[in-house]
């Protein structure tokens, strides 16, 4: 195996039903021009016993009702909705709007369709000045924000019309099953928005709008019941960045029911997605209301009643990105730890569009590491051919509050097929294990630490590993992880790779598309109220101490941990004689792992292994 398997991958995304019943979704692969870079290329698919593309050109966002297709395409840059009728005939724009349409919701009889866009705002050239006189001002994958809050409009009959403008943006709209209105999400103020607290409204045709409750924590979700129910998402940051969500049901008549709580979504760690599919409740053919949740190191879909029974509908051999109902049948994108997305239904496997091109990989080693405060630490080691000792790659996810597990990361199976071992867990702080797991309450550095240590002591000592050869690396938070082991065990690695990092928290706090919130959820920090925490807490406190070489690698559009964190970690390690490399990526953000430009990501690859073979 080579970095340039990446350029054969194929994606499936965005499963929907479609006519006749057949599931429809994204199909995506890579072209690689002569003399061009590579880039990805996403059509309409069907399955009707065998792959149908219903588009040549790039689709995105698709949505089957009545006698027509609906998907979004690009058309100078920005993207309009189009339709495609079933009896054939070219697809139609439906929009021309000046910014472009961010998500569409066609109405129960199809007479009306919702429309989220800034409407006819243009940004202003690259050269000029921008105003803003709010936060965030950047959004990490895309780029500096618009000057204007996100709109609801409304097609219908050929026309678009402005029907609630709203002084933040809005983020979510579903319709009402009788078509007579919209239940929307957006914050009610700036201070809302800075602290991830959003409302739910309800909006009639004639764009009067009532609030219906929130203002606590963030609501998503939104799936509307045919007798004027709503199933929903949402939390009130009761155990900061590590809440976990809680399914809720509110009756016509406004009474709120927690139905189930947990790791809700797909929280997985995997580079082998080009996009993903519905996640969120969503009603199924039995009355039941079904969602994905992340358990024990597998995203399984639950079917809930609304006395709160719950189901398990997927085996935990399954991990779903997607689910939809297909003519009454479930069919889902299904992944593992040796396949990308897949379409599957609970009867087996219907199509692997990498069938034919990965090779036969091994499935990781579950590893259960017993940690002192009695919890237990769940893991896995990829071991390379031969006998060993072999060197090991300690590799970390990103988060905190994500998780390994039956999803496939290429990326480990690369570094196994070069000739490392390499060991990944999931600490405290990781989804899947419940809410007391999730929780780090400020313990950056110390609870996920011990586990992660521990862990790695477990598997040195059950496994053919050379200990006076291990790496450690990871992106993001893993990124963090990186830079902290390394400066409080400055012996302990014989290389290190830290991608996308965090060093400092002081100027992460103002950088960072997400800085305030989140430092102030995870850590329990403002800036100007408690300075000498996150001090303590950043990498670079100690940075001094660091001995083990480093390769750094960040990108120039990350908002998210902004390329800053990499330049300075970077500088520090360089002017104390630590051996290291900067390897600095134009054009891309935080995504540069998973959704980057083929080329890019495969030369970030090619680094990782490279400084592996310097040093290891």
């Amino acid at each position: 195996m080579e970095p340039k398997l990446l350029y054969q991958l194929r994606f499936l995304s965005e499963l929907t039903e479609g006519p006749k019943g057949q599931p429809l979704f994204i199909y995506a692969d890579i072209e690689v021009p002569e003399k061009e870079p590579p880039r990805y290329r996403s059509r309409l698919a069907a399955w009707d016993g065998g792959l149908r593309f219903l588009t040549q050109g790039e689709a995105k966002s698709p949505f089957w009702r009545g006698e027509h297709l609906y998907f979004l395409r690009k058309v100078e840059g920005v993207p309009q909705l189009f339709r495609l009728p079933l009896a054939g005939g070219e697809a139609e724009p439906l929009t021309a709007l000046k910014s472009g349409v961010e998500a569409y919701r066609v109405s129960p009889d199809s007479r009306r369709i919702a429309l989220l866009t800034r409407g006819e705002y243009e940004a202003p050239k690259p050269d000029k000045p921008r105003v803003y006189e709010t936060w965030p001002v950047k959004f990490d994958a895309r780029g500096l924000l618009p000057g204007v809050p996100r709109e609801l409009w409304l097609w219908e009959g050929g026309e678009v019309r402005l029907l609630v403008r709203w002084p933040q943006d809005i983020e979510e709209v579903a319709w009402h099953p009788e078509g007579h209105g919209l239940y929307f999400t957006a914050c009610a103020s700036p201070e809302e928005r800075w602290n991830w607290k959003q409302r739910l409204y309800f909006a009639g045709l004639s764009g009067e709008v009532r609030e219906l409750f929130g203002g606590v924590g963030p609501i998503s979700g939104l799936e509307p019941t045919p007798e004027g129910g709503l199933f929903y998402l949402g939390h009130a940051w009761e155990h900061g960045g590590g809440t976990e969500s809680r399914l809720y049901y509110r009756s016509p008549e406004g009474q709120v029911r927690l139905l189930a709580e947990g790791s809700f979504l797909n929280s997985l760690n995997s580079d082998v997605r080009l996009g993903a599919g519905p996640q969120t409740p969503r009603l199924g053919p039995d009355g039941r209301v079904y969602v994905v949740v992340t358990h024990q190191a597998a995203a399984r879909l639950l079917a809930v009643d609304l006395d709160g029974g719950c189901e398990f509908v997927t085996p935990p051999e399954e991990s779903v990105l997607g689910f939809a109902f297909c003519g009454g049948q479930l069919y889902a994108l299904s992944e593992d730890f040796t396949h990308g997305p897949r379409l599957w239904t609970p009867g087996g496997l219907v199509y692997d569009p990498n069938a034919e091109v990965l090779p036969a990989l091994p499935t990781p080693q579950n590893v259960r590491y017993a940690a002192p405060e009695g919890h237990t630490v769940e893991g896995w080691v990829l071991l390379p051919e031969g006998a060993g000792p072999h060197p090991l790659v300690l590799y970390i996810h990103g988060g905190p509050h994500t998780a390994f597990g039956n999803a496939l990361m290429l990326q480990l199976q690369l570094f196994r097929a070069q000739g490392y071992a390499v060991a990944y867990c999931n600490p405290r702080g990781s989804t899947g294990y419940g809410q007391a797991y999730a929780l780090l309450g400020g313990r950056w550095g110390e609870a996920d630490e011990a586990d992660i240590m521990g862990f790695l002591d477990h598997v040195l000592a059950q496994f053919p590993l050379d200990g006076g050869r291990v790496a450690v690396a990871g992106g993001s938070y893993g990124g963090y992880m990186t830079n902290w082991l390394t400066a409080r065990y400055p012996e302990r690695f014989r290389a290190a790779v830290t991608d996308r990092s965090i060093c400092n928290w002081l100027s992460f706090y103002g950088a960072s598309d997400i800085g305030p919130r989140f430092t102030y959820l995870e850590l329990g920090a403002r800036l100007w109220e408690n300075p000498q925490l996150l001090w303590q807490k950043s990498p670079i406190s100690l940075v001094h101490r660091v001995r083990t070489p480093t390769l750094v690698v960040h990108a120039e559009q990350d908002h998210r941990c902004p390329i800053d964190q990499g330049e300075t970690w970077y500088t520090l390690l360089l002017q104390q004689g630590v051996p290291t490399r900067f390897f600095r990526v134009p054009e891309e953000g935080h995504e540069l792992s998973r959704s980057g430009r083929p080329d890019r990501r495969v030369a970030r690859l090619e680094a990782y292994l490279e400084w592996f073979r310097t040093h290891l």
